[in-house]
Parts: C-alpha cells; sequence; structure tokens
C-alpha cells in the first residue's frame, strides 16, 4: 500500500518531497487546505468585483504595470501570459523532479497566499497521484520565481482550463522547480556527509591514523553540535578496532585530512542543519506576489518571488562540502602514496611489470572532486540587468541554479566517498590490519561483495563497477550509517 503524504499547506518536509517524488508516495488535500483555498480565492473574487487595481489581476504585468485588464479578456490574458514566458529550452527534469515541482506548488496553493481556484490544486493531485510525466526544462529561471518551466507545466496540466483573474500570475510567480529540486539535492547531501564520516574513519584503518582526535577530552574540546556527533560517530564505527589498542596508530601526529576529520565534517553539519532550517521554512512560505491576505480580505504586493533565502542556504550548503570533498581526495592520496602510507606504491604488489596501480585512480578522483570544488561558488552574487520589465527586475537570486548545482554536487560526492571506499579497503586489506571496527568490518565485508582485492598481476578494480554496487545496495549503506550516527545523537 502507498504511502500518502498530507498536504495542508505548512509543515512539508523535505523528507516528505522525496517521498512523493522518489517513491511514488500519493498526496491528498487536508479539509483545512479545501477550505483555505476556497476562502483565499473569495478575497480574489471580491477584489476583481470592486474593480480594484491589483497586479496580474485586474491589470498587466511587467513594462505595462497599471494598464487595466478587461474584465472579458482576463482569461486570454491569462493564457498568454503564460505563453510569453514559455521560453525554456535545452535539458528537461527528470521525472521525480518534475513530481517534486508538482508537490511543492500544490503545497503553496494550500497556504491561500495564492488566491486560485480549487480545481487548480484538484488538477495536481490528479497528477501526481496518476503520476503524470509532463515535459520541464530546467533552463529559464533567473531566482525570481521560475517563470519559464512553470509555464511548461502549467501549459500542459491546465491546457483545457480557462483561467481567472490572477491565475496565471500565482503559477508564473513560483519557485516550485527550485524548491523542489533543492529538496531532493539537500537531502542527498546530507546522506552524503553521513556516508563521508563513514569513510573516513575506514580509511582511518588503512592508515593506521592516531584515534585520539574522536576521544571525548578531543571533542568536548570544541563542543560544536556537528563535532560532537560526527567525531563521536567516528568512534563508534571504529569501536573494536585495532587503532583502538596500543601500537595500533602509526603516527602521534597524522595529516589535517585525517587528524581534522571531525571538525571539517562537524562543520559542514552545522552549516547543513542551517540551511535545512531554512529550506524547512521555504517550503511553507509563500513566494508569490501578491500574496492573498485572508482574515484582512485583501491582496498585498510583495517581492516574495525573491528566493535570496533559498539560494544563500544551498550556497552555503554546497560551500560546507568542499573541505569535506578535497579532505576525502587528500586521504585516498596519500593511502596510495607509499611514502605516507608505509605500503607498497599505488596499493599493489609489485609483479615485474611496473604498474602504477591505485594512483591511476587516485588522479581520477582528483579530477571529479575538482569539479565538486568549483561547484562550491556561490550564485548569490549574480547581477541582473535592470534593462528589462521597466527596470522592476533589478536582481537576481539564481535559486535555481543555486539547486541544480547542489543535486551535481551531491551526485559527485557519491563518486567521490564512493572511491575512497574502495582504496581503504585495499589499504586496509594489504597492511593486514586487524581487528576492524564492529561498523566498519561489517563495511569491509560490503565493499569485497562490490570489488576483489587487487593482488599481484590483477588489475586494479573499476570504479564504476562499485558504484553500482553502493547504489543497489543503498539500504544496508544506510544500516551501517546509522549504527554510527545513532549512537552520537
Amino acid at each position: 500500500m502507498q504511502n500518502v503524504v498530507d498536504i495542508s499547506g505548512q509543515g512539508l518536509t523535505p523528507a516528505e518531497v522525496v517521498q512523493v517524488a522518489r517513491s511514488g508516495a500519493r498526496v491528498a488535500l487536508t479539509r483545512d487546505a479545501v477550505d483555505r483555498i476556497g476562502r483565499a480565492r473569495a478575497v480574489v473574487d471580491e477584489v476583481v468585483r470592486n474593480g480594484e487595481k491589483i497586479y496580474g489581476v485586474t491589470s498587466s504585468v511587467g513594462a505595462k504595470t497599471g494598464t487595466m485588464l478587461a474584465l472579458d479578456k482576463i482569461p486570454e490574458f491569462n493564457r498568454r501570459l503564460l505563453l510569453t514566458h514559455n521560453m525554456g529550452h535545452g535539458p528537461l527534469a527528470s521525472h521525480e523532479t518534475v513530481r517534486a515541482m508538482m508537490v511543492v506548488l500544490l503545497n503553496s496553493m494550500a497556504t491561500g497566499y495564492l488566491g486560485v481556484r480549487p480545481v487548480m490544486a484538484d488538477r495536481l493531485v490528479e497528477a501526481l497521484n496518476g503520476n503524470r510525466r509532463v515535459d520541464v526544462h530546467l533552463w529559464g529561471s533567473m531566482g525570481q520565481s521560475d517563470m519559464s518551466p512553470i509555464a511548461d507545466l502549467a501549459l500542459e496540466l491546465y491546457k483545457d482550463h480557462e483561467f481567472a483573474a490572477g491565475e496565471a500570475l500565482a503559477l508564473l510567480n513560483s519557485s516550485a522547480l527550485s524548491i523542489g529540486t533543492a529538496a531532493l539535492a539537500f537531502h542527498d547531501l546530507e546522506r552524503m556527509l553521513d556516508l563521508a564520516t563513514l569513510a573516513g574513519a575506514f580509511s582511518m584503518e588503512g592508515f593506521a591514523a592516531n584515534p585520539s582526535i574522536v576521544s571525548e577530552a578531543a571533542l568536548n574540546s570544541r563542543p560544536f553540535d556537528g563535532v560532537l556527533r560526527h567525531g563521536r560517530a567516528i568512534r563508534a564505527y571504529l569501536d573494536g578496532s585495532y587503532l583502538m589498542r596500543a601500537g595500533g596508530p602509526r603516527h602521534l601526529q597524522d595529516p589535517l585530512s585525517f587528524r581534522s576529520l571531525p571538525l571539517i565534517h562537524g562543520t559542514a553539519a552545522d552549516s547543513l542543519a542551517f540551511a535545512g532550517r531554512q529550506l524547512a521554512i521555504e517550503l511553507g512560505a509563500s513566494q508569490n506576489n501578491p500574496i492573498v491576505a485572508i482574515e484582512q480580505r485583501q491582496l498585498v504586493s510583495v517581492a516574495n518571488f525573491d528566493m535570496v533565502a533559498l539560494a544563500m542556504a544551498l550556497d552555503i550548503a554546497r560551500l560546507a562540502m568542499v573541505p569535506v570533498v578535497t579532505s576525502s581526495t587528500e586521504r585516498l592520496a596519500k593511502q596510495a602514496d607509499s611514502f605516507w602510507s608505509g605500503l607498497s606504491v599505488g596499493l599493489i604488489e609489485e609483479d615485474g611489470v611496473g604498474l602504477p596501480g591505485f594512483n591511476g585512480l587516485a588522479q581520477f578522483h582528483k579530477s571529479i572532486t575538482s569539479e565538486a570544488r568549483l561547484l562550491g561558488a556561490p550564485v548569490v552574487s549574480e547581477l541582473a540587468s535592470s534593462s528589462h520589465s521597466n527596470g522592476n527586475l533589478d536582481r537576481a537570486s539564481m535559486a535555481g541554479l543555486a539547486a541544480r548545482r547542489t543535486a551535481e554536487m551531491a551526485t559527485l560526492c557519491r563518486s567521490i566517498f564512493g572511491m575512497e571506499l574502495m582504496v581503504a579497503a585495499q589499504a586496509i586489506e594489504m597492511r593486514k590490519a586487524s581487528p576492524l571496527g564492529t561498523v566498519t568490518g561489517r563495511l569491509f565485508a560490503f565493499v569485497r561483495e562490490g570489488v576483489p582485492y587487487a593482488g599481484a598481476g590483477q588489475r586494479v578494480p573499476h570504479a564504476g563497477a562499485f558504484l553500482d554496487h553502493l547504489a543497489a545496495n543503498e539500504a544496508e549503506i544506510d544500516r551501517l550509517i546509522e549504527a554510527g550516527m545513532a549512537t552520537a545523537r
């Protein structure tokens, strides 16, 4: 039986967006939401009857702001307004991204701020529960609403719908694609940080690193929430490991990519926590202009379509992951380097052929880590041209780009941390390190199910094969991650 996510206009979470987008959960509007949508529309209808001048409702928009609309032309104006902004081209959003977009838009309607008629929300419920596929182009948003992608969606879902006053603008002001993409990407990025911490603990065993960094004394001297949580998780992963015994660690002072593990990952966790709180607020906030104030029975002109809060939160989330990925590539490189690891060159037994072993993989790892690092650059510094729409649209948040970059970074992170697991397993087996931690021992068995040890005369396993294994067994990795994180809360 499929789960049902209740849409109330309040409290929608990124996890629920993921349920609808990826797991096919059905949606249902709550009674309060249906009532709120109806009451909000009644306010709009009253304003129209009174002949009040309201942007995009009874007047035109952009350079023609203030031009009053003839009542009999309102349906045509709305339809042509969507067509005017339907300029999207380039790559199409995935089906799951469009589903995320639709559930965010539905939740926005449920707040009552949009003032659309109930039939528009009903169409979204039908599309989601019917698993309808709609082509939506990813390009075309500058972060002051997702006008062009929204036009793609609206012209398909409402192609036989006669629009009432203000409905087209209520759609065009939406940032549902940016927010939906952000919810999926943020969910993935949080999970990748936890995977990075598990991989970091595994690399500590491959390197024979000093675990004093996760002692309670060390962690309490830097009592940041994230440092405590991720440091304690590393300690839980390594519980029972040879590293925790006398003579286990090789050095008093390891390279900082090992020694700063709880600090780097903990700081990233705290930054992601902030970004997550911002995203949670955005999911229940208004993005439209004007807003319907139900209790005051009026429409209020605002600039809620400015997605600076979302763009800034995503910029912070990506930037937080940059030290995480660059440290991962340093740990991998040092395990493959005989000077640092104390093991064979390239972590491969010499067979007289002279191959470089895992050094080639280390170079590939650096290349995608560099891509991830470049994705950390902020987008909120982008400047729009004030020559458009009579100078009204004179700034841009670029939230859509921020969301896409966050999603791309999460994808790269899977490969980055997956390859670190491969190299750490090779180093552990070559070092003959034992016993492994209770959790890292299970992790070693998991890695070996995906790729074999590269012995003398054997080729280095293909990273793609292990990454496929990782993707196909997400539930097992989640259990391993939770085995440490649960004790760290």
